[in-house]
This record gives structure tokens, sequence and C-alpha cells, in this order.
């Protein structure tokens, strides 16, 4: 008997809620209701809120559905919304309608669009949320709200972003536009309510990056636009290939492989910093380098790339850069200077701490660079050196030493300067007749060692101490070297024994070579002749 008592009570129950859901589209003034919101909104952006329509949802919860729902720019930067929503969804608490209030549980904005845009170092969201502190501390007019208005008992808890997207663009600068798509993410007001709590995922464009980030926070202060809210959180970063973002950042070389890291963010909203490191398994340099024989474009491999990040709002830092390249190991400490926008392009590179240690010349100079006066064998080299990477050949600066181990000549210019300097002596017509102009790698010039200190300014290399030293001779030389164009401007000297050739070397190795003779002396009977047959057998 107790139990049928207790099932008609229970299915009264159950009418009694389900008549009440039915009744709520009447139960709620849909017009306040549709004020509330916007107002409230309104008033947390410090912008004006408008959104197309609003209804009443019963099922499978109770809901206020927005269609339309725009939210209104800084008048300096146009008339057009600079954040659209398709349609949101405010969760409603059910008891305290049948009071007459209103309380939202949580917001679902599903594919909503945001345009940062940026005009004289000035962005469209500075201003928002500046107005927000004035409103909300404003009196409320006498007697509350207005008679069958909702009363207000609580904003939302926690936003979810979904299918979202985000467009950054700097005007008047090209390339100045980078993208995130894809956005899912939760933010949810923390337990002090003077924050926000942020996880989720998005894609950066261009490079197609996927961005995963946790443990997020945005501080928000009263009276603060939420452009300088603090900023906090973790992102793990994943791409297939970051060719294109490399693209909008550098003009050579082009950059291809995969990317993986990790950054931890802080800053502000609108000025992030990051620390953190990216890995590059195999990282491939790729250029266009029309003075070598087809295929004309080139490329170089770095493999096991780590690139420690320390990233400010106009400055990127990367210390140390390591990476095993050509047979060898480079480290270096980088510094980019960057445009406001990060993304948008690096205007100097400096290098700092540069240590390469046993590169293969012959797979740098002669198959990625070919260079006319390439030469094989390890490289030992430290120093440092400034460029911009808009053009950098030709503002390449620095200074440092090297010093190259046992190898050969094998470029075609560093042969050409040898075989005009050692026809000064007149000899060289029935050595050389019939020959034809030697191809990289045929040389038999072994060395045993090259050194030298230099000096690089505007892309052109100059030395005092060059020293070539074989079992044959020794070569010293002084003067400059043009890394774009391959114009030499140097003083040699060769000793073999008591025989010596002096010259001044002038041109281009691409065929404008000038030998002009400063200085012979043959110690011993025949010397130039046995001095060639040495070089050229």
């Amino acid at each position: 008997m107790k139990l049928r008592w207790l099932l008609v009570a229970a299915g009264a129950l159950l009418l009694v809620v389900v008549g009440a859901l039915a009744a709520l589209p009447w139960l709620v003034d849909t017009p306040k209701v549709q004020a509330y919101i916007s107002q409230q909104a309104s008033q947390a952006l410090g912008r004006p809120v408008r959104f197309a329509s609003l209804s009443i949802e019963l099922l499978p919860r109770p809901a206020v559905r927005l269609r339309g729902l725009s939210v209104a720019d800084d008048p300096r930067f146009g008339a057009a919304p600079f954040l659209t929503v398709e349609e949101g969804r405010f969760g409603l608490r059910l008891r305290p309608l049948f009071s007459g209030r209103v309380e939202l549980t949580d917001l679902t904005l599903d594919r909503l669009r945001v345009e940062i845009v940026e005009d004289g170092g000035r962005l469209n969201i500075a201003t928002l949320g500046a107005g927000a502190s004035a409103a909300r501390s404003a009196p409320r007019p006498a007697g509350g709200v207005a008679a069958g208005a909702p009363a207000a008992a609580g904003l939302v808890s926690q936003v979810r972003i979904a299918n979202g997207a985000l467009r950054y663009q700097k005007r008047g600068a090209r390339g100045g536009e980078w993208r995130l798509e894809d956005i899912a993410v939760t933010l949810a007001i923390n337990a002090r309510g003077d924050g926000l709590a942020l996880e989720g995922r998005a894609v950066a464009q261009p490079g197609a990056i996927r961005l995963r980030i946790a443990e997020g926070t945005l501080a928000l202060g009263a009276g603060r636009p939420l452009a300088e809210a603090p900023l906090r959180a973790r992102v793990d970063i994943e791409a297939r290939d970051v060719a294109a973002l490399a693209a909008a950042l550098l003009a050579s070389p082009a950059l291809a492989g995969p990317v993986k890291g990790r950054l931890e963010l802080g800053g502000t909203a609108s000025q992030p910093a990051a620390t953190g490191e990216l890995r590059f398994e195999r990282l491939a340099l790729s250029e266009q380098r029309p003075q070598c024989p087809p295929p004309t474009r080139r490329m170089l491999a770095l493999q096991d790339l780590r690139v420690p990040v320390a990233l400010a709002p106009a400055r990127l830092e990367s210390r140390p850069l390591q990476a095993q390249v050509a047979g060898g190991s480079l480290s270096m400490s980088v510094t980019a200077d960057l445009q406001t926008a990060p993304v948008a392009a690096i205007k100097t590179l400096t290098l700092r701490g540069i240590s390469v240690k046993g590169v293969q010349l012959s797979l740098l100079l002669v198959d990625y660079l070919c260079l006319g006066y390439a030469v094989s064998g390890p490289l030992d080299l430290t120093g440092e050196a400034l460029l911009r990477p808009a053009d950098p050949w030709r503002t390449l600066g620095g200074a440092g030493q090297l010093q190259i181990g046992r190898g050969k000549v094998v470029g075609v210019g560093a042969l050409r300067v040898l075989r005009e300097v050692a026809a000064l002596a007149g000899v060289l017509t029935p050595l050389l007749a019939g020959e034809k102009e030697p191809h990289p790698g045929d040389s038999p010039l072994d060395f045993d060692a090259i050194t030298a200190t230099y000096r690089i300014a505007g892309g052109v290399v100059s030395t005092d101490d060059l020293l070539y030293r074989s079992g044959a001779m020794t070569l010293a030389g002084a003067g400059t070297y043009g890394l774009l164009d391959g114009r030499v401007d140097m003083a040699v000297t060769l000793t073999s024994g008591r025989t010596q050739v002096k010259a001044q070397v002038t041109g281009s190795s691409a065929g404008s070579l000038r030998v002009i003779p400063t200085g012979i002396r043959s110690g011993e009977r025949g010397g130039i002749r046995k001095l060639l047959e040495r070089l050229l057998r």
C-alpha cells in the first residue's frame, strides 16, 4: 500500500516538473532576459553587444539560445564587429525561475569568429573591458529592476568555445597575418572569481601547427582591459612541416621539417611571452643558388636540432641552439629582433658563441653553396655574426677564426687562381695544353691545414692571415671575398722551398679573374717548373 502511494506521489511530482518545463517559456519574460543578457555582456566587455534573436529551450535541459551574436569593434578600427558568434547557448538553473530570477550556469559559443587588428602599434582589443569596472560600480536605480524583470543572481561560471577561429592582421605589413583555427577551448571562472582557467586546442596558421593548451589562467582585475590581463599556460606544439610558417618569417633559406615542443606562456593577453624548447629530428634548408650547376636549388639538412625558446614581445632568444650538420656539430646563441607582430617578420638575427666542430666542407661549400673557392675537409670555427634575413648575403657581418683539417682544393675559382699565378713564370702552356676546365672534386691539390682569422662586413669577408699548408707548398693570403658575387681581391704568396711567386688576384670566380704579378723568385734552377709539376701532376 505504501509502495503504491509512493508511486503515485512520484508520478504527480513528475507531472509537476513536466508541466513546469512546458510552462517555462511563459514563466520567463523573454524580452527582459534578452535585455539583461545584452546589458551584462556589454558591461563586462565595455563594448555594445547585440544578437539577432533569443529563444528558450526545454530539452535536453533548460537553456537560452542566442543567434547572430556580435560585439562591436573599437570605433577607431571600423564599424564591423570584432567578434561574432553564429549561435550561443546559456544554461539556466531551473529552481530560481519559479521565483522570477534568472541564474545562468554556462555558455557555449558555436562558430566564434574574432578579428584582432593592429594599426600603428595599437590593437583593437586594447580597450576591451576597460569600461567594465565603471559599469559594475555604477549605482543601481532605486527600487531594483523593473516590475516583472528577472533579478540577476549571477553570471556564467564557464564558457565553452566550439569550432572557433581567430585572425590577427597587421595593417600595412606584408605577411602580417596569422590565424587560429579549429579552436575548442573551455574557460571557467576560478574559485576567487577574479580570473579564468582555460584549456583546449587550436591549429595555428600558417603552418598547420597543432596547439594543446593546459593549466592556463587569465587574471582579470577591476578596471584592467582584457588585453592587459596576465596570462599563464602550458602549450604543447606539433607540426608535420614548418615550411609555411618559416616562409612568413624568413625570406631565405626555405625551411622544411616536422617539429615538436612545449612552451610555458607568460606575459599578457596582447603581449605574450614564452619559454621552452622546440625539437626538430630533421630540418631541411633549401635555397636557389644560380651559380650552381643543375639542379640550382640546393639543400642542406640539420639533424637533431634543439631550439631553446625565450620569447618576449619584441625579441626571440635561443641559448644555445644545437644541431648536427654535414657530419659535424653546430652550437650558437641566437637572438631575433622581431617586428611588433612576432610572427610577421624577423628584422635582424644576432648569432653569438658560434661553435662549429668537424663539419665536412664539401657538403656545405660545394653541394649546398657552390662556392668558387671551395675546399673539402673538416671545419672547426668560432665566431659571431649579425644579418637581416630579408637579405642575408648582403647584410651579413661578424668575425671569427677557422681551421680546416686535411682536405683538397675543389673549387673552380681556387684552382684558377693557382693556375694563373703559376702562369706568371710563362711555363703553363706546354703543361696545360689541351686540358679542359677542372670540375669540383677533380683536383689533386691536397693540403694539410688551412687557418685564418676573418671579419665580415656587408657580406664581404676579409682576412690578413689566410695560411694554406701542404707538403708541396704554402700559400699566404690577405684580402677580401664577396659571399654573394664571388668577387675576390687578395694578395697571395706561393712558396715552395726557395721558390716564391707573389701576385694580386682580383675579379670573380665566375670567369673574370685577373692576376697581376708583384714578384717572382726562384732559388734553384727550374724551381717554377718543379712547383707546377708538383701542383698539377
